[in-house]
């Protein structure tokens, strides 16, 4: 299933929704984590309207979701004048496996206002070749990406801490909405991977995005750019944040990261 397929299968009204996820959306024994998260915002927006822009979306991994069928259960917490906070329950054969909290805001006038600072990649997107999928290898989901790696090291290939800059899209040719671009985020695995000799598995614990943005109308085409690095890691937990940069260079989100790492 392409990733709009997956989203389109999403059904139900009032609060409690199912949604169909194909086996080729697997990470490792799980289905991957940013597909979770954009199928939970997409069941908020089906209680949320659309005139209140995703500000910050957190995620908690309670357990690995397999393929099939999932019933999520959503409701709104609060709507304030400009501000509505909802949360949903993804349950996968009776147990939660997610969590997800959306809070979504309109604009307000305020005299403050900073950017987020951003340095270009070293090498230009003509200048990377796209990551290859290799069956058995590759985690399954990764089919539904293009990636170009622009700086960083490769995962397990036993490097010192180096920050990573990927250039991503999606391979699904639909048009881009808010949920595209929530699991585009995430498709790339933690830097803290490359620190590893050998294959070792990684897990999401907790995620929290927060948009800056709210332009989604770039061609299917276009190339986002994600800059992540390891904050800290220790005891088997890796703490890591990254900024998510537009087609035309803009930031448009920050993301942080808990991982469990094994190994």
């Amino acid at each position: 299933m392409s990733f709009s397929q997956v989203l389109n299968s999403l059904r139900g009204d009032g609060s409690t929704f199912q949604v169909t996820v194909s086996e080729d959306w697997a990470q490792g024994r799980a289905t991957f984590g940013g597909l979770i998260a954009a199928v939970g915002n997409e069941a908020l927006r089906q209680l949320v309207p659309r005139d209140r822009p995703l500000r910050s979306l957190q995620t908690t991994f309670v357990g690995p979701a397999a393929a099939g069928t999932w019933q999520i259960d959503a409701r709104v917490l609060r709507v304030g004048r400009a501000v509505t906070i909802a949360h949903c329950d993804v349950v996968d054969a009776g147990q939660v496996v997610a969590t997800v909290v959306g809070v979504y805001g309109g604009a307000r006038p305020s005299a403050v206002s900073v950017d987020v600072a951003t340095q270009t990649a070293a090498r230009s997107v003509d200048q990377c070749r796209d990551m290859s999928f290799r069956e058995g290898v590759s985690p399954k989901f990764i089919q539904h990406f293009a990636v170009r790696w622009a700086e960083g090291a490769k995962p397990f290939s036993g490097s010192v801490r180096t920050p990573t800059k990927a250039y991503i899209r999606h391979r699904d040719p639909a048009l881009l909405t808010e949920s595209h671009v929530v699991a585009l985020i995430d498709c790339i695995p933690t830097p803290a991977l490359s620190m590893f000799q050998a294959q070792a598995p990684a897990s999401s614990l907790v995620w929290t995005l927060e948009f800056l943005e709210h332009r989604f109308d770039f061609s299917p085409e276009a190339w986002w750019r994600i800059d992540s690095d390891v904050d800290a890691a220790g005891e088997g937990y890796v703490n890591q944040t990254g900024v998510l940069v537009d087609p035309e260079g803009r930031p448009a989100a920050l993301t942080r990261q808990l991982f469990a790492v094994f190994g």
